[in-house]
């Protein structure tokens, strides 16, 4: 066992702390390349079930983006338990139970979307307006279960699992600052863009930390 201020720290997890620290560092970087992506193609959000028909490409893209980042959220999730659960065990056990769930639930959500390239050509390429509207009414019913799943995980993930694990981080290997900083996103999540900035923050940082900690358990 590795001590980090005061802490014990199991060195047969080491390898799932370091390669889980850079997973959520390099789920930080893809929101980053998300947004600046979303610039780039001047799309906005929340996006509407006819522009993705017309054009899938540009949706399917940045959603595609979006879904790699939050696989590489579970990973990160495992290496915060076994970099904390010596702290609190339980509220560690259970920020990452939500933090799977809420992954898993932002998944299905950008499976919706991705999904809709699919009928795409089919709604460009009908003749009648009757199948047009039936395609659109497709669509927006996509892109409706799509806000349910995304909302769920945004809680469960961003909001609920992210607080408890900032002030089990109060006591833990990484500080006050990143605790309150992890605590303050998790807040304003709910309120973008601020929140989603410092949740990229917080995942870059504690990322690299997780990463260092890993190296040298």
């Amino acid at each position: 066992m590795t001590k980090e201020k005061g802490f014990n720290i199991d060195p047969s997890w080491k390898g799932v702390i370091k390669w889980g620290g850079l997973s959520l560092f390099a789920a930080g970087f893809l929101l980053v390349i998300f947004f600046l992506s979303a610039f780039i193609m001047q799309r906005t959000l929340p996006i509407t079930a006819e522009k993705v028909l017309e054009n899938p490409v540009g949706p399917t893209f940045l959603f595609l983006l979006a879904a790699i980042g939050e696989l590489l959220l579970l990973p990160g999730g495992l290496a915060l338990y076994f970099s904390l659960k010596d702290v609190k065990k339980t509220p560690m056990f259970i920020a990452t139970g939500l933090w799977v769930v809420g992954v898993l639930m932002f998944l299905a959500s950008r499976g919706q979307i991705i999904s809709l390239s699919q009928i795409s050509g089919r709604y460009i390429n009908a003749t009648s307006e009757t199948m047009k509207a039936a395609y659109l009414a497709s669509a927006e019913l996509a892109i409706e279960t799509f806000n349910i799943y995304a909302m769920m995980g945004l809680i469960l993930t961003l909001c609920i699992a992210s607080i408890i694990i900032g002030l089990v981080m109060l006591k833990g290997v990484f500080g006050k600052r990143i605790g309150y900083l992890v605590i303050a996103a998790s807040i304003l999540t709910l309120f973008p863009p601020v929140g989603l900035a410092l949740t990229t923050i917080w995942q870059l940082i504690v990322g690299v930390k997780l990463y260092k900690l890993g190296k040298s358990v």
